[in-house]
């Protein structure tokens, strides 16, 4: 029993997941040259971000080409069309672009 409450707490403390809440979306980028990644530029940013995420730009990146994908872009838009605020969270890994937080979750406020 020990181990596992060490092996959870371990886990618990060791993860960086960004989460930014309220933010803008200032910028939206896409293009041939990043192929169906849509990069978020928001403001402000989190304070707390994993270690991969060295990108002092771009905060979240996200497959626009995946069902999921086109739910984020589509929220992401309306929120940044509209001036709104977001709730943005991260999944605590750059696999998609290896400098730049996956998104985790997006809600327009």
């Amino acid at each position: 029993m020990k181990k596992i409450l060490i092996l959870t707490l371990f886990i618990a403390f060791s993860a960086q997941a960004s989460t930014i809440n309220p933010t803008k979306i200032v910028k939206i980028l896409a293009g041939p040259n990043y192929g169906n990644l849509v990069f978020l530029y928001i403001d402000p940013k989190p304070a707390t971000v994993p270690a991969c995420q060295t990108n002092d730009k771009w905060s979240y990146v996200f497959d626009g080409s995946t069902d999921a994908g086109k739910i984020y872009l589509s929220i992401a838009l309306s929120a940044y069309a509209a001036n709104k605020d977001v709730w943005l969270d991260g999944d605590d890994s750059c696999i998609l672009y290896q400098n730049v937080e996956d998104l985790g979750y997006i809600v327009s406020q």
